[in-house]
């Protein structure tokens, strides 16, 4: 890294300088994370203070690190307290990508079937046996190299990104020169030179400090801005933000030694199975039984009749037998592909990513694409206050100003005159006594820099038409008393121009309370300043304690004239203060969240605000928001350190009630998270600073915040908030529950297609004379990989409707088919069956045609083709909406896809022949094969309004009082559950089972890739 010299010389330093031998110094690194972790003052004057550590450092407090060491490039102190880096995940390669996705175990399974399709399909018709063997493993290879490639670059992209997002330049002392380096070659022993606004890209011990305050939020969870000052609190936390004033700090841990980075290290935990991804596993498990079971009958019945044939007809067995036994084989084994719905990966994903992109627009930046499908089945929602159910702005929302109250600050503007000459002396009062500036961002845009009631007085002036950097430049600052915790109050002595007389004034703001006690008089409406008595001080108080009752923090703004030859002293003259007004500041609640919570409720979502304010404030802006409800004596408030005091029992008991955790600390927060998930809740929490990494980490789906939140929040989270919003929270529940439908609307055709596939071609080769499947390889092919790929893409791709959150979240344990879902699948598969064993046994008839010809087959395979795809346009409702059509030619995606299906089964049934065992039909034919699959449109209609299932009904874990008793033929179901679990399996059958266990979700898994976009 090239450093970049400043020319400006350090300032000389007249305390005693340590050793600049160039020793990388006597302290190890296990001393000084001991050290900084324990922030003993005392222990730190033990080890000598700031004398001892430059120099058990080595290090000259005037010089910085010797510039000799800079000869080898440092690497004496950079082997012995490391670098400023926290070591990343090792970079997944290419090819283990591509060998994770050939573990998928139904692509295992279609390798296998494609291997012993290949040799016996080239033994048997060396022309075109390879064909068959040959279309599956390249559509195996296109599957898993489309997904690798994707993931890799992806993968790439963060990492670039990301290292260029985090790599400042930061002012260090080196050699007696100060020089910009970046953050990623920070020392220990480093003299870094610290500016408001700057994040610490380290842990250090401060030197010297003018006013300095520090954020630590992010890391400790303590909201108000901490005081620094080498005495008596020098230690300084990396990945905290100064807030006020200027300093330098001396580097004591970097990188993985730092707070930051042993945050860092308690988030490489493994990820944990989503419930979509646990109930899929069952079904791979279920699917995999049929399918063997299928498969060893049809096997076991065609060589018995193959044998029982022989038999009865005196013949015995010769070697071309073999080719027969084969084809059973075949048979058995194209059962099996059939029976494993190799769709349902691709829908799963493509639902996935299609949703993470349309969250993106709702400012939904997803890092795991299985958070998109668990914050569907969301229950409980814990949100931070600050940023994301208010603007994190702090704001002056009401106030009252020489006599006059107002309600909105635009009453200012018009609807309540004040005369100017008061006006003149409020915004003075606020401009003069300030520290905070407006300074230009990184993209371009102003921002206030400093306290937050600073800002929101400054942002006062801004709304009602007052330029505060105008007026600055007409006033001298004279004296400065900064605000502290113990007098509750800041006041400025300045000297203003010749339009003021006395030229010296000093302006005092703070607690109202406080600052009201010093006044003695009072400016009225008219600009004249009257005696504040006993009555009208007693308004006062009470209007303060009417603002205090609403949830605004108010704040006294007075001054008072000074004498020509007035000389400042240490205590500022707050003696005989005129009073100006009382503003009412906070943080108000972001105008969409009441609607969004109210959502959250009809969507059966109960919703927590977890805040460290105090809970005064907590509930008054819970109440805004919907959260808390006075008057319902079901839910409860409760504080950090009560909740922490009671027992795990005491807990559990009022968990379900909590709706407001105030003065929360991070493990209240954790706590909380894990007792409710351990409780069968699906859990979505919002963080953002560092210390909410662990309960971020922990819940189901983490939301860290895309403007305000930490990297190491972000990096534990599963999906950013780019604008700290709540409302965009509700919009992934949205999104969740579609792709949960989309799923299920995909399952709903998919088991259709191969339930009846595999009893057509079972009971088709059963009865054929050569025991061959009506349906081929390849036409099935065509079914499974191409049809069902379409019917994926098309059914993934629906978009949400608003009717998805006027219904409960589904259930944790609920059943991935629902009752309907089995009716629509019956219904149908009785149907198709119906119309696919008519025109197999009936076809001459229907389609005049010569029976098991070419162009007999071929009808059964558009006709089976056709109904499916008319049944695609059923599968698009899931519950009792009758119309199947409804928002039909909204979805572009859908439409497009059904006519290319149409146009490739015209293609392949023309143009198909030897290869697909298909022959050209006649217009006729087609027709009649239209109207028989058109069939599936009244059918479903009937399905879903004469034989429509009763909705199920859901309880949430947390509803206490609506939650059923368990029956007892639950108990005994679950007690049957428990004996199956335990039965011991087949050794032979368990590897099949085995083969489609966990194969569905595999493309799923890929937590440690970092599916991240760049956008981040």
């Amino acid at each position: 890294m090239v450093e970049t010299r400043s020319n400006k010389k350090p300032a000389k330093d007249d305390r005693a300088s340590s050793s600049s031998s160039g020793s990388s110094g006597s302290l190890s690194v296990e001393q000084l994370v001991e050290l900084h972790q324990s922030r003993d003052v005392g222990a730190f004057n033990k080890l000598g203070g700031i004398q001892g550590l430059a120099s058990g450092l080595g290090v000259n407090l005037a010089q910085g690190i010797a510039a000799s060491e800079a000869e080898n490039k440092f690497a004496t102190r950079r082997e012995k307290y490391g670098i400023n880096q926290v070591p990343p995940p090792p970079p997944v390669t290419l090819f283990e990508l591509i060998w994770e996705g050939l573990q998928d175990k139904t692509l295992v399974m279609l390798c296998i079937a494609a291997v012993v399709s290949l040799i016996l399909g080239i033994r048997e018709d060396p022309k075109t046996g390879w064909i068959e063997g040959t279309a599956i493993l390249v559509a195996v290879v296109v599957v898993v190299m489309v997904a690798s490639l994707n993931d890799y670059q992806k993968e790439r992209q963060f990492r670039k990104l990301n290292d260029k997002k985090n790599n400042k330049l930061v002012k260090v002392l080196r050699g007696g020169e100060q020089r910009q380096v970046s953050v990623y070659e920070i020392l220990v022993g480093d003299i870094v030179v610290i500016e408001t606004g700057d994040i610490l890209a380290a842990d250090g011990i401060l030197l010297e400090a003018d006013n300095m305050k520090c954020d630590e939020s992010a890391m400790t969870g303590e909201s108000d801005m901490i005081k620094k000052t080498p005495e008596k609190a020098p230690f300084l936390l990396s990945g905290c933000q100064v807030t006020e004033g200027i300093g330098k700090m001396m580097v004591v841990c970097v990188g993985p030694n730092s707070e930051t980075g042993r945050t860092m290290a308690l988030l490489q935990t493994p990820p944990e199975d989503t419930p979509l991804q646990i109930k899929l596993e069952g079904l791979a498990d279920k699917i995999a039984r049929v399918g063997l079971i299928a498969a060893t009958t049809i096997l076991i019945l065609l060589v018995l009749k193959f044998f029982g044939q022989m038999y009865m007809e005196g013949r015995s067995f010769e070697l071309h037998m073999v080719s027969q036994l084969v084809k059973f084989f075949i048979t058995a084994v194209t059962i099996v592909v059939v029976a494993v719905p190799e769709g349902l990966p691709l829908a799963v994903t493509i639902s996935l990513a299609y949703s993470m992109m349309k969250m993106l627009k709702d400012m939904n930046l997803v890092r795991h694409l299985e958070a998109c499908e668990t914050m569907g089945g969301a229950t409980n929602i814990c949100s931070d206050k600050t940023g994301t159910l208010t603007k994190n702005v702090m704001t002056v929302v009401k106030g009252w100003i020489a006599g006059e109250k107002f309600e909105k600050v635009d009453d200012l503007k018009g609807k309540i005159k004040i005369n100017p000459s008061v006006m003149n002396r409020l915004v003075h009062a606020i401009s003069a006594n300030s520290t905070a500036y407006e300074a230009k961002q990184e993209d371009g845009t102003m921002m206030f820099i400093g306290s937050k009631t600073e800002t929101a007085l400054l942002g006062f002036i801004r709304a009602i038409g007052f330029d505060f950097n105008d007026l600055r430049e007409r006033i001298t600052r004279v004296k400065l008393y900064p605000f502290s915790s113990t007098n509750k109050r800041m006041a400025t002595i300045v000297s203003v121009d010749e339009t003021f007389k006395p030229a010296q004034r000093v302006y005092v703001k703070g607690a109202s309370e406080v600052v009201l006690g010093f006044c003695t008089s009072v400016v009225k409406s008219d600009g004249q300043i009257a005696p504040l008595n006993e009555a009208d001080k007693k308004k006062l108080l009470n209007q303060i304690e009417e603002f205090a009752s609403q949830g605004l923090r108010t704040i006294c703004l007075a001054y008072a004239p000074l004498a020509d030859k007035f000389v400042a002293g240490e205590e500022p003259p707050e003696q005989n203060l005129i009073c100006v007004g009382i503003v009412g500041i906070k943080d108000p609640v972001r105008d969409e969240v009441p609607a969004a919570v109210e959502q959250c409720h009809k969507a059966g979502i109960t919703v927590r605000m977890v805040t460290g304010d105090n809970i005064l404030t907590a509930k008054k802006i819970a109440e805004e928001c919907g959260i808390w409800r006075p008057n319902d004596n079901s839910i409860i408030a409760i504080e950090g350190p009560e909740f922490r005091a009671m027992s795990p029992a005491e807990r559990d008991k009022i968990i379900p009630r909590i709706r407001v955790m105030a003065r929360s600390s991070p493990t209240d927060k954790y706590t909380l998270v894990t007792r409710l998930k351990e409780m069968g809740e699906v859990v979505a929490v919002t963080g953002d600073g560092t210390n909410d990494a662990p309960a971020l980490k922990a819940a189901n789906v983490g939301f860290a915040m895309g403007i305000t939140g930490t990297e190491v929040s972000k990096e534990a989270s599963d999906i950013i908030l780019m604008d700290d919003n709540f409302s965009s929270i509700v919009k992934a529940v949205l999104w969740g529950r579609n792709v949960y439908d989309s799923i299920r609307k995909f399952l709903q055709f998919q088991l259709t297609v191969n339930c009846v596939a595999v009893t057509v071609a079972f009971v088709g080769a059963l009865t054929n004379e050569h025991g061959e499947s009506p349906l081929k390889p390849v036409q099935l092919l065509w079914v499974n990989l191409i049809m069902d790929t379409m019917a994926a893409l098309a059914l993934a791709t629906e978009p949400p409707t608003p009717d998805l959150l006027e219904r409960k979240p589904y259930g944790k344990n609920d059943g991935l088919i629902t009752p309907q879902m089995w009716r629509n699948i019956i219904g149908q598969g009785l149907y198709q069956l119906f119309v696919n064993f008519a025109v197999l046994y009936l076809g001459p008839a229907i389609f005049s045609v010569e029976k098991e010809s070419v162009n007999h087959l071929t009808c059964i395979f558009n006709t089976f083709v056709l109904c499916q795809l008319f049944n695609e346009v059923n599968c698009r409702k899931l519950g009792r909406e009758l119309n199947a059509f409804s928002g039909l030619f909204s979805n572009i995606i859908f439409v497009s896809i059904m006519i290319f299906t149409v146009l490739a089964q015209w293609l392949i049934v023309t143009f198909g022949g030897e290869f697909a065992g298909t022959t050209p039909l006649t217009s006729d034919q087609w027709l009649r094969c239209a109207i028989l699959g058109a069939g599936s449109l009244p059918v479903g209609l009937l399905l879903r309004s004469v034989f429509a299932a009763p909705e199920p009904q859901r309880y949430s874990v947390t509803d206490t009082s609506s939650a059923p008793a368990e029956s007892p033929k639950s108990k005994a179901k679950a007690g049957w559950n428990k004996v199956r679990a335990t039965a011991k399996t087949v050794p032979a059958a368990q590897a099949f089972q085995e083969a489609g266990q966990r194969s569905l979700i595999s493309s799923l898994r890929h937590d440690h890739r970092r599916t991240k976009s760049f956008l981040e």
